[in-house]
């Protein structure tokens, strides 16, 4: 009996310690959740993730098009009717696998992480308020918008009319003109949705996100996978996702969250996550500085696509500024410096005469027109030649008059030699800060040539800052300018050309924008870089070389090419 009685009480005994193992065992399940997660553990429960957002204009229920940013007051910055080519405002981010239900061993592909946009909601609700006023006043903004990249490919048609795929950063600005014209439709295309939209019809702004999973395999490459947004069981700070296929690598962890957890888990785990900021540049860099190749796009809009050292631009680059002016050339310590050409057989070359080359010192000398090749482009400034220069002289401008008392003596004849020998002529006059603008067009007309087929004919103003003040100031000139222009032009047919210098661009041109518009431009610049215009010539030296003229000659180039070349003579020279 007594034996008995011991037994059943070892039973009970046993019973209480599997009791008390259990609820111990239970206890450590229950508060393992709750308890600090150790480094390995973090390591294999942590998620990388990519988050992409941007907004989305519904009409009558059904999406209309894409912003990828709203700026104050509801401004849309970039606008797309396809999603997939909307730029996406992007972050980097960490999550956390978690397991829905405390003992569930399979964690479902379900992922927490934050909500970098949790504050939105209240944003896009004022917004939808206003929505009237915000579709007005991005009507306006996308107008000014459009007319921006306009301007903008005009300016980019024009670099690619005087270029060739030879010359450096050709392929580049043909790859951008494609994507501005890509741009300005979109924009188009949205500016006709708003202008359509009726009185009656309901407009919403909504938030668009998108996470997507980053993990590894085996062999290191990056597998990305799609996540879908849950509904938020807990915080408006955090976000639950699930991946696609309830994805999850073997390397992964999950541990138990709900919303008594919420905030540990967010402070232990989430409050490290990396934000990146918007991408300005995307590049190469040395020692934490801009160096090499890299593309600089500000929030003005501005653009830049080129070479950098030590954080500046340095080398060859283009670069669009926010009213869509195109710079296409060298840089130097971050100041644009201009276009070197490469002086090559394929481009037109010629050359402007005047007594000074027959009359050297106290020598006079004829020209041999037989002999005509440019043969050195002169020493006054660096110039990057291909091949040797043995060029044919494409054409030739000869100075007739000056003022209204002074004409070349060797006009006539070198003319007449000229178009002998098969070169085509133009004919220039200098310009008199002295006389009526009036008189002097009439003895230009008196004394030159204007035959068919001849170039446009030419001003030629080079005044000095004291003749332009003695003259009455720079608005009196250039209405003698314009008189002149226009009477030459009702006399020929066709527009003349005005020849400046720099100096003349920077200090007159600037404001004088009929006769930039009007007029095309033969500009005289003798430093290595080409002139950062509209130009029609350029005269690069003034110290060229040619055989069968003594001395010095001013050498001249053609902006553009065969191509170009050919349409300028259809289109300009006399009928």
């Amino acid at each position: 009996m007594k034996s008995k009685s011991i037994q059943i009480g070892k039973k009970k005994q046993a019973v209480r310690i599997i009791l008390a193992l259990l609820v111990i065992v239970s206890l450590i399940l229950l508060i393992r959740p709750f308890l600090p997660i150790n480094k390995e553990r973090r390591q294999h429960c942590m998620a990388e993730l990519e988050y992409e957002r941007c907004y989305q204009l519904n009409i009558n229920g059904k999406p209309a098009f894409y912003i990828n940013e709203l700026e104050a007051g509801a401004g849309m910055t970039s606008v797309s009717t396809n999603l997939d080519s909307i730029i996406w405002h992007k972050e980097k981010l960490k999550g956390c696998w978690i397991n829905r239900f405390l003992f569930s061993p399979i964690c479902g592909g379900r992922i927490l992480t934050t909500n970098p946009d949790y504050s939105e909601t209240e944003r896009l609700k004022k917004a939808n308020e206003r929505i009237d006023t915000i579709i007005s006043q991005n009507i306006i903004l996308l107008d000014q918008e459009c007319e921006r990249l306009k301007r903008l490919t005009r300016r980019l048609n024009y670099y690619l009319d005087v270029h060739n795929v030879t010359d450096e950063g050709y392929n580049t600005i043909a790859s951008l003109s494609a994507d501005v014209l890509t741009t300005r439709q979109q924009r188009e295309r949205v500016l006709d949705i708003l202008k359509a939209i009726k009185p009656n019809e309901v407009v919403e702004l909504k938030l668009v996100q998108h996470y997507t999973l980053l993990s590894t395999d085996k062999n290191g490459k990056t597998i990305r996978t799609e996540c879908e947004l849950l509904e938020n069981e807990y915080d408006d700070e955090v976000a639950t996702i699930q991946t696609r296929r309830h994805f999850m690598p073997d390397s992964a962890r999950s541990i138990y969250y709900n919303s008594t957890t919420a905030t540990f888990i967010a402070k232990a785990i989430l409050h490290e996550k990396p934000v990146l900021p918007k991408i300005l540049y995307r590049g190469e860099t040395k020692d934490g500085k801009r160096s090499g190749h890299g593309i600089l796009l500000s929030d003005d809009g501005s653009y830049y696509d080129g070479m950098w050292d030590d954080d500046q631009r340095n080398g060859f680059g283009f670069a669009v500024d926010t009213l869509g002016k195109v710079f296409v050339g060298e840089w130097k310590d971050d100041i644009y410096k201009g276009e070197r050409l490469i002086y090559t057989s394929d481009r037109i070359y010629g050359i402007d005469i005047s007594r000074y080359q027959h009359d050297i010192g106290k020598k006079h000398y004829g020209i041999d027109w037989s002999k005509m090749r440019i043969t050195h482009l002169g020493t006054i400034s660096n110039k990057r030649i291909q091949g040797a220069v043995d060029y044919p002289v494409s054409f030739c401008y000869i100075k007739a008059t000056e003022g209204t008392t002074i004409k070349n003596r060797y006009y006539h004849n070198d003319y007449t030699q000229a178009r002998q020998h098969g070169i085509l002529c133009g004919t220039y006059h200098f310009f008199s800060t002295k006389s009526s603008a009036t008189d002097q067009a009439k003895y230009f007309i008196q004394n030159a040539h204007f035959n068919k087929g001849d170039l446009p004919p030419v001003l030629d103003v080079e005044p000095y800052p004291s003749q332009v003040k003695a003259m009455g100031g720079t608005e009196v000139m250039l209405n003698k300018v314009r008189t002149f222009l226009r009477m030459i032009k009702e006399h020929t047919g066709v527009k003349p050309i005005l020849y400046v210098s720099q100096s003349f661009v920077n200090r007159y041109l600037t404001d004088a924008v009929d006769i930039k518009r009007e007029y095309k431009v033969w500009i005289a610049r003798y430093g290595e870089y080409k002139p950062d215009i509209r130009l029609a010539i350029w005269q690069l030296s003034p110290d060229g070389r040619v055989a069968g003229i003594r001395g010095n000659v001013d050498i001249n180039v053609f902006n553009g090419y065969q191509d170009e070349y050919q349409d300028f003579l259809e289109t300009q020279l006399l009928k």
